[in-house]
């Protein structure tokens, strides 16, 4: 078949399937149109006449500007045109859309104060047509921060208008609200919590205004609570029966938890200067319950005395950790011992590197975990102290069915500079497969 039959036919059958597609009910077509991007979205309003229009009834609003961000990566001083082209797509859809109801709205691009009045307008619009996930993450390019000030307030005279009849009964259709990188207070975050009976995930990362937060009382809905690095934070209190998952990352707060029948899962930790005891110490009374646990901090002495502890329940267990490249981490095992039917053991690293002896200022008797099925190392470079943990976890657990390396940066993963450093990871793994003659009979190994 020549190269024009081919292309003939390729058009052809182009045109049946559209066709086919035309027949469908527009709720269905727009049903489809909603699985896309937004950019995606648009171009099929060049399919048929009938296509034209379409495209404004998505129920889903995803500004992710990948390409936008990785111009900006690449080349730091074409920000600003990035913002004027980014802030003028967000303005030309929401101009054509002509849907009355929206799923999700999601803002993903680095914006400042300066630009507050673009994203104030962006946030009533969405709650106007009673949107159900509302995201911004204007997090920075780069991960570092802009000196504060700089930060989007979400304005506290806000409230005022929300309170209003006709305001408050399109925001009750909120399910899910993710900030980054937003200063908000908690008055304003309390006020979703109490005004939206359908709110049931909270997720606020780095807010300077966020002081202090109350989720209490039998009404509330919130199911998933995240706050992290949020530095100026004081005080949480969680008393709600609907609560199944906490997560805090950032310095010692007062943390008081009670009626929180359904808690499942808990991340928590810090940094420099956060204690784990001072951490765990409030939510150890619900250590029996739960299922997940993830605990971050500095690997020291101190925080390596981990207190007597009983998990019963626990299936998975993370530690998030920073540590001193000769510090031995057999020490993470005795929370291990702890859970006895534990089935997941999660590991993810960030090293500072002072020498590859190790060091281990006591020793830890071995102990054998005999429902431990899969092992993640996620960070891994191949520094003696991992190979020494991976070893020994080959060695401890009897039923092991798998055990992953992964060598890319836990801080990065799930964001687009996850892919970078080729040649580190590929140093990374060739050092994992050191563990090969290691592997016992019946294990994967999977090396990423």
């Amino acid at each position: 078949m020549s190269k024009r039959a081919r292309l003939e036919l390729d058009t052809k059958q182009d045109e049946i399937l559209v066709d086919w597609l035309s027949r469908l009910p527009d709720e269905i077509l727009v049903n489809i149109i909603s699985r896309l991007a937004v950019r995606e979205a648009a171009r099929t309003s060049v399919l048929s006449s009938r296509w034209k229009y379409l495209w404004t009834f998505t129920t889903c609003l995803n500004f992710s500007a990948l390409k936008m961000l990785w111009n900006v990566k690449k080349d730091p001083a074409t920000l600003e045109e990035e913002r004027y082209n980014y802030i003028n797509w967000v303005n030309d859809v929401l101009d054509s859309h002509m849907g009355l109801c929206i799923n999700e709205f999601r803002l993903c691009f680095e914006l400042r104060n300066s630009h507050g009045s673009f994203i104030t307008h962006w946030i009533f619009t969405a709650l106007a047509k009673k949107v159900q996930k509302l995201e911004l993450n204007l997090h920075p390019v780069g991960g570092g921060f802009w000196p504060p000030l700089e930060l989007y307030s979400f304005p506290l005279e806000c409230l005022k208008l929300f309170r209003s009849p006709r305001t408050l009964s399109n925001i009750k259709s909120l399910r899910s609200l993710c900030l980054d990188a937003v200063n908000v207070s908690g008055e304003v975050l309390e006020f979703f919590i109490y005004s939206c009976p359908l709110l049931d995930r909270l997720r606020v990362v780095f807010s300077l205004d966020l002081l202090s937060l109350k989720v209490v009382g039998s009404s509330v809905k919130l199911k998933y609570l995240d706050i992290c690095y949020c530095y100026f934070m004081e005080e949480v209190e969680i008393s709600a029966p609907s609560v199944r998952s906490f997560k805090y990352y950032g310095p010692e707060i007062k943390l008081r938890m009670e009626n929180v029948p359904q808690l499942l899962d808990i991340s928590i930790g810090g940094g420099y200067g956060v204690r784990m005891k001072h951490a765990i110490s409030p939510i150890m009374s619900y250590f029996h319950q739960l299922e997940t646990l993830e605990l971050g901090f500095v690997l020291n002495a101190e925080n390596m005395q981990f207190p007597q502890c009983e998990l019963p329940k626990l299936r998975h267990l993370t530690f998030n950790v920073l540590a001193f490249s000769s510090k031995s981490l057999l020490g993470l095992s005795c929370m291990m011992e702890a859970s006895t039917f534990l089935q997941k053991f999660t590991l993810k690293l960030q090293t500072v590197y002072v020498g590859s002896e190790i060091v281990s200022e006591r020793k830890f008797r071995d102990c054998l975990h005999q429902h431990l099925k899969v092992v993640e190392l996620i960070g891994f470079v191949g520094l003696p102290i991992e190979l020494e943990l991976a070893f020994y976890l080959l060695k401890s657990a009897t039923t092991l069915e798998k055990m992953i390396v992964d060598p890319t940066p836990p801080a990065v993963l799930g964001t687009p500079w996850e892919f970078e450093n080729y040649k580190k990871k590929q140093a990374a793994r060739s050092c994992a497969k050191e563990l090969e003659p290691k592997i016992p009979k019946g294990v994967e190994l999977v090396i990423l």
